[in-house]
């Protein structure tokens, strides 16, 4: 009981006449009604606070933070969701902190800020693990899956979704159930994707069929509960993946079909609807139909669509344009997709400045990072617990966005732990040849796609003993198990591998090689950094003899 207003409330009553309004809150917001989820949950939220009801304001909190994430907005979200895992976190209740904190990773992941995402993903399933709780850790698998799937590892990815379903399935969660397998069938769209860049199209033909018939299987539970924001993101990924196959038709087909759930759709959803239209027309060959959608799709972003959108839509217009010939406004439509880029890259920084105001200018998070040294030794060792489980998720933190090799921080650790090792190894130094050229004459954004392809290669090439870096600009640097000769081998058959890809499939006219240094540690010294030295040296020396070519 507390006094407000002069009046005697019964807190409990209270919550308990609230609650079922938050339940149908969500109940809209697993409906495709998230707008109107939204403004009942805030409502709620307002009145808790009045009340001083934190537990109920928490819960508005972390629900408010999946609706905003339903309809784009993720920073707005962001705040929600720091209260609310601040207040579950002081309080001691470990599933509610674990479902909150997965929010918020998948929050951080929408807003391009993977570093944050996994720290709060490995925070989230530790939590849910130790909770037992099935629908926390139906939920916060799910996150880890889809940080897998950003990080370009379709392998771990489907094997983290296919657990979320599992235990969606086990708790009779048809809303989870289908949730999760549109993000089991994406991943498998990933895989399938990456194996046609390896040269395997029948293998990703086949994952981009299973994706097929993954999100078929959501689609039909989303048509069941009437969850017309599930069924539109099915229809739209559907359409992707025929238009991709080569079945424009049935992806057509798709599109149709996707109007008849725009009844509650938001700004952000239309957008994609349209620009996802254009690229089937851009696809099928149909640059003239292609226009129209695109042109109307640009419109909305002052209506609130999404900018992250804006980069693609000007891709797909460049396409168009290009596609009809009409090479002076393809070439208009092609900077402004550089000038977005470049636009969206840099807000990616302002969103972590952002981020950081929400850490530091909440009060109770400063109070909770007060108490965190003497909580130090309890949370360091359920860290190290989940770390072993999921040392790859971890891992995660070294990996460069761009090229998804590691970064040179991960390379940094790793020459702490080869100073003492005794086994031979090897480095090699990578560096694609006249870079600036490709730059200057093809554009940074091909450039950017350039070393992205290479990443891709050389994940396809390297032994599961070999390690590859981003070093830093167009330099990558290999860690190789063995003598220089062996290495040499591999190198060989890096350098070959860059040469014969097809690289017209980034941009007509366009053809790369690289050049290599190699060393090893059979040298006099044991120093990696050393090693490396020699290694660059070496490649100066490949670069100074013609290019193309390895140096050991």
């Amino acid at each position: 009981m507390l006094v407000f207003e002069m009046q005697v409330v019964d807190t409990e009553a209270v919550t308990q006449q609230a609650n079922p309004n938050l339940q149908e809150a969500w109940h809209l917001g697993c409906t495709g009604h998230s707008l109107e989820a939204l403004t009942l949950a805030g409502e709620i939220l307002a009145d808790a606070k009045a009340r001083g009801d934190d537990r109920l304001a928490a819960q508005c909190d972390t629900d408010i933070a999946w609706y905003c994430f339903q309809i784009g907005k993720a920073e707005l979200g962001l705040t929600h969701i720091r209260r609310a895992v601040d207040f579950w976190k002081l309080n001691g209740e470990r599933k509610q902190e674990a479902c909150a904190r997965a929010y918020f990773g998948w929050l951080l992941l929408e807003l391009g800020l993977p570093e944050e995402a996994i720290e709060e993903a490995t925070r989230a399933l530790d939590l849910a693990d130790k909770t037992a709780d099935p629908k926390a850790q139906s939920l916060a698998t799910n996150v880890v899956g889809i940080i897998f799937w950003y990080n370009k590892q379709p392998d771990r990815a489907i094997l983290m979704s296919e657990r979320s379903v599992e235990l969606a399935r086990l708790i009779g969660d048809r809303t989870y159930e289908c949730w999760w397998l549109i993000n089991l069938g994406g991943a498998h769209s990933e895989g399938g994707y990456i194996a046609e860049a390896l040269g395997r199209p029948e293998e990703g033909h086949l994952m981009l069929v299973r994706a097929l018939e993954l999100t078929e299987q959501a689609l039909d539970i989303a048509t069941e509960i009437g969850d017309s924001w599930a069924a539109r993101i099915c229809l739209g990924n559907k359409a992707e993946f025929h238009s991709h196959l080569g079945e424009h038709d049935k992806a057509l087909q798709c599109m149709e079909r996707y109007r008849l759930f725009q009844e509650n759709s938001y700004v952000r959803d239309r957008q994609q609807y349209l620009y996802t239209l254009g690229q089937i027309y851009n696809n099928s060959g149909k640059f003239t139909e292609a226009l129209s959608p695109l042109l109307e799709a640009l419109e909305l972003i002052d209506a609130g669509g999404s900018f992250d959108s804006y980069v693609q839509i000007y891709l797909y217009l460049s396409q168009a344009y290009e596609g009809l010939g009409q090479f002076d406004q393809a070439l208009e439509a092609h900077k402004k997709y550089h000038q977005a880029y470049l636009r969206n890259s840099a807000e990616s920084t302002q969103r972590r400045a952002r981020l950081a105001e929400i850490y530091y200018e909440t009060k109770r998070f400063k109070e909770v990072a007060e108490t965190e040294s003497k909580r130090a030794e309890t949370l360091e060792a359920s860290y190290q617990k989940l770390q072993e489980q999921t040392d790859i998720l971890a891992n995660a933190v070294y990996l460069d966005a761009l090229t998804g090799l590691y970064n040179r921080k991960y390379l940094d650790s790793r020459f702490k732990a080869l100073t003492s090792e005794k086994r031979p190894y090897s480095i090699a130094m990578l560096d694609v040849d006249h870079f600036k050229s490709i730059n200057d004459n093809f554009s940074h954004m091909i450039g950017d796609r350039v070393l992205s392809a290479i990443g891709t290669i050389l994940r396809g090439q390297l032994r599961i003993t070999d390690q590859a870096i981003r070093f830093g600009g167009e330099e990558f640097v290999v860690l190789l198990a063995g003598t220089p000769r062996g290495a040499t081998d591999i190198c060989e058959k890096l350098r070959s591998a860059i040469e014969r890809w097809d690289w017209s499939e980034v941009c007509n006219g366009l053809h790369v090689t690289i050049s290599i240094g190699v060393a090893g540690s059979t040298l006099s010294t044991n120093s990696p950094n050393e090693i490396l030295a020699i290694a660059d040296q070496n490649l100066y020396a490949a670069k100074k003899s013609g290019r193309n070519r390895v140096v050991a």
